[in-house]
């Protein structure tokens, strides 16, 4: 096993991190709305169930990330409780020291 991430070891500002987070879950808010409006119309939904899904898969990675960047003094502890399995996978390779890239 490689060594932990330590927040000391971050470059950017604690204010930058946060600002950071909070555009990743607007960023979330947009798609949300983008694949609810998509999905609404039936064609839509029937013909492009996979994109939409993917989708909200990005807007769940992506408030996943924003969680552990407004908690970076548990960040290694946060990253065991992605609940996305690939990306919880990929995290705590990249802890490891490891790629995590088998993961899809």
């Amino acid at each position: 096993m490689g060594s932990a991430f330590h927040p000391k070891d971050a470059a950017m500002p604690r204010t930058l991190v946060q600002a950071l987070a909070e555009e990743l879950v607007r960023a979330s808010n947009i798609l949300g709305d983008l694949a609810y409006d998509l999905g609404s119309d039936g064609d839509t939904l029937r013909r492009h169930m996979a994109s939409l899904q993917a989708i909200d898969h990005v807007t769940q990675m992506q408030l996943a990330i924003a969680d552990l960047l407004r908690a970076p003094d548990e960040i290694t502890a946060n990253a065991g409780r992605v609940t996305l399995e690939d990306m919880a996978v990929r995290l705590r390779g990249a802890l490891d020291g490891t790629t995590g890239a088998d993961a899809a």
